[in-house]
């Protein structure tokens, strides 16, 4: 009987525990409901926090705000040509202590000077590179790579080839000491600009590459190829095409006794400038051989005598059973002509018309002068020859001389003028046009002299063949 007397006693005991917690729960469930959470905010409140999270976002997407040491890797900053240096001001989110090179290449990208310089611990470098006295295309490039000198806890963070890097900046490329197998393919991250040696030297940013989605079927024997633009300035025609070929497939790009040669991008993509030639019913030939000292990761793909490949671009040697890839292309070549005073550069993609703002607008305004819409229905003729649905970006840019603030106004005013004139009075249909101001944050020239200062007083009118 006492037996049950405390058993009894225990089992009271416990369900006067269990109703105690329970009310306590309660209690504090209803407290949390009629006091203000630190989770919940007023309406005001979470349209400011929307409103961060969006900032973030577009801090994200300038590449500068990335964590460093992300794989994602961002490369960027600005080029300065002085009469005897390159100076490269660089932003990165790489570790600090990690080694970059830049280099200065002509002459089909032989490399005329080069240094290395480590990030600091913001992520920044700084470069100072001889410059050349040559009066052609330039190109500058800064590289991120495991073919020389890293230290070991730079290894151990990206890979010792570059393997865990990732993101738009990244490339393949083979080791120059070394063979063609997988293990002398590197990753690395480049970026890099172009610019042609003037009497008023030049200001250049990195941009972020612009790639395509990449093809379903990459790497496929049945090998595409398709060239989406032929243009020409009467020096160079320029080649774009896509295909699903792996990234670091050679290929070569003939018209007549002229050709190039150049390796196929992360996308499938490639670009080939060869030099103009007048000649009618000549096509272009694209060609892509697997035996043409090639990657072992291309020959084991497509076969080291081509055997693998198939479809109706492949050709047959006629002397041994070597097969390889030819695509015939007619010449169907759009010659880029612009006024006497718009500057034509042609980048790769990337086909740049820069008209002084002394053509368009009258000082410190943004309404067209009456001579200024001769020269934009001219460049309007030119854009028309662009595919149909093209995406046209026009950019406003001032000196340095003022106030920023207003400068980023009126180059903002600007580049919205040249866009309406377009959309109504141009003959160009179905394109998208977009503006963008820049105020004095992207100078071409050097701002110290006034010449410089006038070839940053400009609208750009950008349109990207990708």
């Amino acid at each position: 009987m006492g037996v049950n007397r405390n058993g009894l006693f225990l089992l009271c005991l416990l369900m006067s525990m269990l109703l105690f917690v329970a009310c306590n729960d309660e209690n504090k469930q209803e407290k949390a409901n009629s006091e203000p959470s630190k989770e919940t905010e007023t309406p005001v409140e979470e349209e400011e926090r929307v409103e961060t999270e969006e900032e973030h976002e577009q801090e994200n997407d300038e590449g500068d705000k990335r964590a460093l040491g992300d794989y994602d890797v961002y490369l960027g900053g600005e080029m300065i040509e002085t009469e005897d240096k390159i100076i490269i001001h660089g932003e990165s989110n790489l570790l600090p202590g990690s080694r970059v090179i830049g280099e200065v290449l002509v002459e089909d990208d032989t490399v005329f000077a080069h240094t290395s310089e480590l990030v600091q611990e913001d992520g920044t470098f700084h470069m100072e590179i001889d410059h050349h006295d040559y009066k052609e295309e330039t190109k500058v490039a800064v590289r991120f790579h495991f073919d020389g000198n890293q230290k070991d806890e730079i290894k151990r963070h990206y890979g010792d080839r570059g393997q865990k890097l990732t993101g738009p900046y990244i490339y393949q490329h083979q080791r120059k000491v070394g063979g063609r197998s997988p293990k002398d393919i590197y990753q690395q991250a480049k970026a890099e600009v172009t610019f042609v040696p003037e009497e008023e030297l030049a200001v250049r940013h990195f941009k972020e590459p612009d790639w395509y989605e990449i093809p379903e079927d990459i790497g496929d024997p049945r090998v595409w190829i398709e060239i989406e633009e032929i243009n020409n300035d009467q020096e160079y025609y320029y080649l774009h095409g896509r295909s699903n070929l792996l990234e670091g497939s050679k290929i070569r790009g003939k018209f007549h006794l002229n050709q190039d040669e150049t390796l196929v991008m992360p996308d499938g993509s490639f670009d080939l400038k060869i030099e103009y030639e007048y000649q009618e019913d000549t096509p272009f030939i694209i060609e892509f051989k697997p035996f043409d000292y090639q990657w072992n990761t291309i020959e084991e793909a497509y076969g080291k005598d081509g055997q693998k490949l198939v479809g109706d671009l492949v050709v047959v040697n006629k002397y041994n059973d070597r097969q390889f890839i030819e695509k015939e292309v007619e010449l169907e070549s759009t010659e880029i002509q612009v006024p006497d005073n718009v500057d034509l550069t042609i980048d790769g993609t990337e086909v740049t018309m820069s008209v002084p703002d002394n053509v368009l607008f009258d000082f410190d305004k943004y309404d067209l002068k009456a001579d200024a819409k001769k020269t934009l229905t001219e460049i309007s003729k030119t854009l028309k020859q662009f595919k149909q649905d093209a995406e046209i970006v026009i950019n406003g840019h001032t000196d340095n001389v003022g106030d920023s603030d207003y400068n980023m106004k009126l180059s903002e005013q600007r580049a919205e003028e040249v866009k309406k004139f377009f959309t109504e009075q141009g003959d160009v249909k179905n394109a998208t046009f977009t503006t963008k101001g820049y105020g004095d944050t992207k100078p071409i020239a050097s701002n110290e002299t006034e010449a410089g200062q006038a070839k940053n007083r400009r609208v750009e009118i950008v349109i990207n063949l990708r």
